[in-house]
């Protein structure tokens, strides 16, 4: 349940009930340096990073989720992997993974490097970083050992 030390921001990013990974990212991003002077922006912009890291441990293959974590995508009869309920589009995007670190950092420095939200949810932070570096690491060999072969 979201609170001031855990707020839930969802973010809709398009004509879909749906939260995209980077595009809330890349929405909230210009409001950062506007947290010093506006206590509530800095909440709303801590609840997107909460639920992108609660998007991310729900099916961190998934780039669009749904608020309503029992909802099914109408994607699930043509979807050949594995749509879970919550999950709107699993079209895997290393760049998504990406701007859910990046929008971490920014608010990190934007913050003058203050970790008290990120010791706050320390748990859910390290979870969530591990399962995409997991991810990435899996994806980067896929078909083979990573290497180039010539």
């Amino acid at each position: 349940a979201a609170s001031e030390k855990h707020p839930d921001t969802y973010v809709i990013t398009g004509d879909f009930d749906a939260m995209w990974l980077r595009d809330s990212s890349a929405q909230v991003n210009p409001y950062l340096p506007l947290m010093r002077n506006d206590p509530k922006l800095r909440q709303l912009i801590e609840g997107v990073l909460l639920r992108q890291c609660m998007f991310v441990q729900r099916d961190p293959y998934a780039n669009a989720h749904y608020k309503d974590t029992s909802r099914t995508s109408e994607w699930k009869q043509m979807d050949l992997t594995e749509m879970r309920p919550g999950v709107h589009e699993r079209k895997w995007e290393l760049d998504s993974l990406c701007y859910v670190l990046r929008l971490m950092h920014s608010y990190w420095k934007e913050v003058d490097h203050d970790l008290t939200f990120f010791r706050e949810n320390e748990q859910t932070f390290k979870t969530t970083i591990r399962i995409i570096l997991q991810t990435m690491k899996e994806q980067q060999r896929f078909n083979g050992s990573g290497k180039i072969e010539q």
